[in-house]
C-alpha cells in the first residue's frame, strides 16, 4: 500500500521567516544530487536530548500511565512514560533548521563541520514551496527500520518543540 505524505505547516510560522541549515559539504552535495531532504531519526541525532519531553510533561506522563495501570487489567502496548517517549524518538524523522534573520556563530561550530561546512538560508515560504509531495510504500522502506504501520503519514513543519 503506498501511503501519501502531505506537508503540513504550522500557520504561527511566517513564510518570510528566515531559517538556516548547517551542515558539511559531503551532506549538501548528496542532498543537491539526489534533490532530497535527509530525515534523521530523533533517537539518531548528535544532540541526545532532542525530542525528549520537557520535565513538566513527563512527570504529568508518568501519572497518567501509574493511573491507567491502576485502574486497567490490561497490558498497555507501551509500558510507561519512559517507553512511550523512547517509542516517539524510534519514529520520528526530523530535519532541524535554525530560525535566525542572520548567520549564528554558535551553529557554525556545533554543526558547521569546521572546514567542509557551509549554511543554506532560505525561508519558511520558499522551504514549503519546494518540498513537493512524495509517497512511501510502508512495507518496503519503513520496514528496513522495523517500523510497521498502515496508517497514512504526515510530514509536519513547525517550530522545535522543546529545547534545555
Amino acid at each position: 500500500m503506498i501511503c501519501p505524505i502531505p506537508l503540513i505547516v504550522d500557520s504561527g510560522l511566517d513564510k518570510d521567516q528566515k531559517l538556516w541549515r548547517y551542515i558539511d559539504l559531503a551532506k549538501f552535495v548528496n542532498m543537491i544530487e539526489s534533490q532530497t531532504l535527509w530525515l534523521a531519526r530523533a533517537d539518531t541525532v548528535d544532540d541526545q536530548r532532542e525530542g525528549f519531553f520537557p520535565d513538566e510533561m513527563m512527570t504529568i506522563m508518568k501519572s497518567l500511565y501509574e493511573n491507567f495501570q491502576k485502574k486497567s487489567n490490561q497490558v498497555p502496548i507501551v509500558r510507561d512514560a519512559d517507553d512511550f517517549q523512547d517509542y516517539l524518538r524510534r519514529n520520528t524523522f526530523i530535519s532541524c533548521w535554525h530560525i535566525n534573520n542572520d548567520e549564528n556563530m554558535a551553529m557554525w561550530a556545533l554543526y558547521g563541520n569546521r572546514s567542509t561546512g557551509l549554511a543554506i538560508q532560505t525561508t519558511v515560504g520558499l522551504l514549503e514551496e519546494n518540498i513537493k509531495p512524495m509517497s512511501i510504500n510502508p512495507a518496503t522502506e519503513l520496514e528496513r527500520e522495523n517500523h510497521h504501520r498502515s496508517r497514512p503519514h504526515s510530514f509536519h513543519f513547525k517550530k522545535v518543540m522543546y529545547k534545555r
